[in-house]
């Protein structure tokens, strides 16, 4: 989006992969193309640090000395409950059951590090091929609309911490086998009555899950078990699904869908293509295969600015221009084939990518320098001796910078002084 950076610390980012009224979360890649997600809150740093479970997105990195400051997590591949359950339905038997257990170890981890999730919900919660993942703790939540989890403690004002958190335990279950949110409701003034007033059916719970859920979902935030009486002993998995895919991913999935022709095209436009430069200045694709591109969401046309004009539709202020550019430095970094062609030294590439990319390889310009040098000092030194006939004058001429050359050189016998009779 306009005003999103380009770029925090060592990450380079892609793409938004949520954003909320606490902050936005990135799809972010390092030099080496590793994938991960940075959260950039708005308002205060949450408080988090490095905690690792199974179960839990782990945050690899909080910086808050700069502007933003923000919080590096492993990126945890996979929909979330709540996407889920909208694709195929709500959990049932055994597979709720370690759907519910996996959150749970997750809480009780946190919560022996002294820390809270604090905005527990089915968006919280990612079935990766790892299993379930909870991601983003430290951020308090908010009541609006239908989508509160919040324990009855913190709608009055009072902070929630680990009982608020086995609170939306109960209710994430609730909603894992049904689909539908325990609490919802059409004005805040009713999901805030419900809350504190009503409580869910449960019936729609395996029975050994019911009682825990129960307790977990009391009014009274003493009377909720701790997050590690939770878990419950199951063999049971719960099915990953798949993931928003890479970035990388992506650009591969298209090349290698197009013709050894094209390959090479794309190749030259990626490494040659600089912002600014005319579109003649790189290399030319056919339009299906420019189409496709524009569409994956790897090149975009800029938008050029335009007087002012009143249309139909509203007032025109810009245009789509005719170039072409990346549309993120991510993908020089997330796509490993382009990695490996701005790898070779190639001296006439004026790519800014290639300057993003710490070069692996010295240039072979720099190399032949010194050798170059030394051919050019010689040339002169043979050019003056030629002209002045005298290669040890030329040599004093030319002085420490030849020195080196002088024992290459023929020096001619003196002659004899002239006798005198």
């Amino acid at each position: 989006m306009p005003g999103d950076p380009e770029r925090l610390g060592g990450y380079w980012l892609a793409g938004r992969l949520g954003a909320g009224r606490h902050g936005v979360v990135y799809d972010a890649y390092d030099d080496e193309g590793r994938r991960f997600a940075v959260r950039v809150p708005r308002g205060p740093l949450p408080r988090v640090r490095p905690v690792t479970h199974p179960h839990l997105a782990s945050v690899l990195e909080v910086r808050s000395g700069g502007t933003p400051a923000y919080v590096v997590s492993e990126f945890a591949s996979g929909p979330s409950l709540r996407e889920a359950i909208s694709l195929h339905g709500p959990y049932a038997g055994e597979e709720l059951v370690a759907l519910a257990t996996a959150v749970a170890s997750a809480l009780a981890c946190l919560h022996g590090a002294g820390l809270a999730h604090g905005d527990l919900r089915p968006g919280k919660v990612l079935l990766t091929g790892d299993g379930p993942k909870v991601i983003c703790p430290g951020v308090p939540g908010s009541i609006g609309g239908t989508r509160t989890y919040l324990a009855p403690e913190v709608v009055t004002g009072q902070p929630g911490g680990a009982a608020g958190d086995v609170f939306a335990w109960g209710a994430l279950v609730l909603f894992a086998a049904t689909g539908d949110d325990p609490f919802r409701g059409g004005s805040m003034g009713e999901v805030m009555h419900r809350l504190l007033s009503c409580d869910p059916d449960l019936t729609a719970l395996p029975p050994r899950l019911r009682d825990r859920v129960a307790r977990a979902l009391s009014k009274d935030p003493s009377s909720r078990p701790p997050a590690s009486a939770l878990p419950l002993p199951t063999s049971a998995r719960v099915p990953s699904l798949p993931g928003p895919p890479a970035l990388g991913e992506v650009a591969e999935e298209l090349y290698a869908s197009l013709t050894a022709v094209e390959r090479d095209r794309l190749r030259d436009l990626l490494v040659e293509l600089a912002p600014g430069a005319p579109p003649a200045a790189a290399p030319s694709l056919d339009e299906p295969v420019l189409s496709r591109l524009l569409e994956s969401g790897l090149l975009v046309r800029p938008s050029v600015a335009v007087p002012p004009a009143r249309t139909d539709a509203g007032t025109l202020v810009a245009v789509t221009g005719d170039r072409l550019v990346p549309a993120t430095a991510a993908l020089f970094h997330a796509w490993p084939r382009l990695r490996g062609w701005l790898d070779r030294p190639r001296e006439e590439t004026r790519s800014w990518a290639l300057a993003c990319l710490p070069s692996s390889r010295p240039r072979r310009l720099g190399l032949l320098s010194p050798a170059l040098a030394l051919v050019a000092a010689v040339a002169l030194a043979v050019s003056v001796a030629t002209v002045v006939k005298d290669a040890r004058r030329t040599l004093e001429w030319l002085g420490d910078a030849t020195s080196g050359v002088a024992p290459l050189l023929p020096v001619p016998a003196p002659e004899p002084p002239p006798s005198r009779r």
